[in-house]
This record gives structure tokens, sequence and C-alpha cells, in this order.
């Protein structure tokens, strides 16, 4: 496999070209579905891109590079020049390569709604950062062919793999909205038919994949943003709790929300949610493990932030809130009652 980076109307298109056609499943933009192959492409687009054909667009980019008309296609916000990338895994003697850009800003936990992107949006201003391009997109190119069930079944460590690579790097989410994904494999030989994680061709492949994409977040400088405090305790269904507190000091619904907020805001507060959020569900799993060393961590962060201990009786987030309905009780923010 040969990879390069050229230009396309101004735009930077990641390439690679195999040196014989391969049996290709993804769920590319063009070409996706189970195809073969004989290259492999991810184009840059503008942050704000909108168009009602992508497919269209991805062909006159092949067409335009002169690219072999089975290749697959796949596109990103994401600076191409700068984090289109391969690396390789290996297990036992098994080497599979992955090719991979990775952006980061429509992340979001599988099952969840982004609802969050304009606040990231600007807190990556007031970075500076002007690099907020969404999408992870990963190739993998197994050594050996594969039965279409093996081709299917590399998709497991493929996107576990990404995963990890963002959770090595802070990251809680597990991928973006926009994520696509494509295992490639040759078309002649005896084909392997398990590539789970257990597998040294599966094993070999996760390497890859955590290699390429944590490359990528490394070279754009990713790091989590931490959600309000607010948002994120009203996304776990405690708000009006927390509204309930900042209601009894005699306030209407307006002022409440001023109050909780105002309370919230709190440096030290907003990281005592953050990392208290983030570590809750393993520290109750170790506790009620009788393991208890990561709970005691949190409660010590409690103590010295909020003044009291959480009770020992509840959870971990349902502790914390218990203290901060009492800190918003006995808290005397500077707004007009």
């Amino acid at each position: 496999m040969k990879t390069e980076i050229r230009e396309f109307e101004g735009q930077p298109v990641g390439i690679a070209v195999f040196d014989s056609p391969m049996e290709c499943l993804s769920s590319a933009i063009l070409n996706g579905g189970r195809t073969r192959a004989s290259a492999f492409f991810i184009m840059q687009v503008p942050k704000d891109y909108m168009t009602d054909d992508p497919g269209a667009h991805a062909a006159r980019v092949r067409d335009g590079l002169g690219l072999p008309e089975d290749s697959v296609g796949m596109m990103t916000a994401a600076e191409v020049d700068y984090v289109f990338n391969t690396a390789v895994g290996e297990r036992d003697g098994v080497r599979v390569e992955a090719v991979a850009t990775a952006g980061l800003s429509n992340h979001v936990v599988a099952g969840e709604v982004l609802d969050n992107w304009p606040y990231r949006h600007e807190l990556s201003l007031a970075r500076g950062r002007r690099m907020l391009g969404g999408t992870i997109n990963v190739a993998v190119i197994s050594p050996s062919p594969l039965t279409e069930e093996a081709m299917v079944n590399m998709f497991i460590p493929l996107v576990e793999g990404k995963t990890v690579a963002l959770n090595h790097a802070g990251y809680y989410e597990t991928g973006t909205t926009s994520d696509s994904m494509a295992v490639f494999c040759p078309s002649e030989g005896e084909k392997v038919r398990y590539c789970g994680t257990g597998s040294s061709i599966g094993i070999a492949a996760a390497r890859a994949v955590r290699k390429a994409v944590g490359y990528a977040l490394e070279k754009r400088l990713e790091h989590p943003v931490p959600e309000p405090p607010m948002d994120l305790l009203a996304r776990l269904g405690y708000r009006e709790e927390l509204m309930a507190a900042a209601r009894s000091r005699g306030r209407d619904e307006a002022q409440a929300e001023g109050c909780l907020r105002e309370y919230l805001s709190d440096p030290d507060i907003t990281a005592l949610v953050d990392l208290a959020f983030f570590t809750s569900f393993r520290a109750d799993s170790m506790a009620a493990d009788g393991h208890g060393g990561a709970r005691e961590l949190v409660d010590a962060m409690a103590l010295s932030i909020l003044g009291s201990r959480l009770d020992p009786a509840l959870g971990v987030m349902d502790g914390l809130v218990s203290l901060l309905c009492k800190g918003i009780w006995m808290a005397e923010p500077s707004l007009p009652r």
C-alpha cells in the first residue's frame, strides 16, 4: 500500500493505493457497502460543509485526482494534511495496518444526544484554536483474506480501538456523530474466519487503530471540554432537585435559575462535578465490591471543596447532588431577590 496527500480544488486529500484490488466492507460515502477497491481516500471538506449529494462530490474528487473508479472515499472537516496517517499493529507475527484521520467537536457518548456543540465551538474559539472539525475516519487493512463474517467481526476491534484512543486522551465519549469505518483485505488465499479482540489479527488491528487515531488526536492537540455542570447534572436527571434547592431561598423560577448557574459556575465545583461524573460509575462499582479507594478520593474532594463528605448510603452522584443542594441553600449569590 502506498499513501500520499494530494490537493483538489484547494482541499487536501489523503490517498492509499493498494498493490492489488482488495475486498472491502465499509460505511464510506463513496462505494460503501460490500465491494472491491483499488484505492481508498479521505477528502477534506469545509467545516460548514453542506450538500445534497456528497457521493457525487466524492466521485468528482476521485475523478479529478485520476483515482480508480472503484476507489472507496470518505469525508472529514479535520485537516487532512495534518492528521492523515498510517500505523501498524502487531501480535504473534501478524501485522495489520490502519489509516485514519480524527477531529473532534461532534464527539458524543453512543446513545446520547449531542446538544452542547455551540458551547464547544465557543470554547474552542476562546482558546484560539481554529482546528474545530468533527469525524473520525478509520480503515483497517488486513494482511489475510477474510470471510464475510470475519470482515464484519473486524469492525469490533476497529471501533473499540478507536474508543480506547479517545479514552486514553481523557474522553468519556465513544466517537463522533459522523464516524466512518472500512475494512480491507486481499481477495485471494485461505480466509481467516474470526477477527475478535482475543485473536492475534484482532489484537493487531486494535493496536493499529489506537495508534493511528491517537496520533491524529495528539497532532490536533485535542483536549476534553468540561461540560457546564448545570447541563451535565440536568442530563443525569438532577435539574429539578437542584432547582428546588435554589427556589427554597424565596426566588422565582428565573432567579432560581440564575442562582443555580452562579453557584455551579465556581471553577472548583465545575471540576468536582466533571471528575465525579467520570469516576462515579467505576467508584460505586468498586466500592460495592469492597474496594472503596476511588470513592474515598471523590469524598476527599467533596470535603475540600464543599466542606462536607458524601453520604455513605448514597452513590457518588446522588451524594454529590445532596451536598450541592445544601450548598445552594446556604449560598448567598449576588442576585436581586
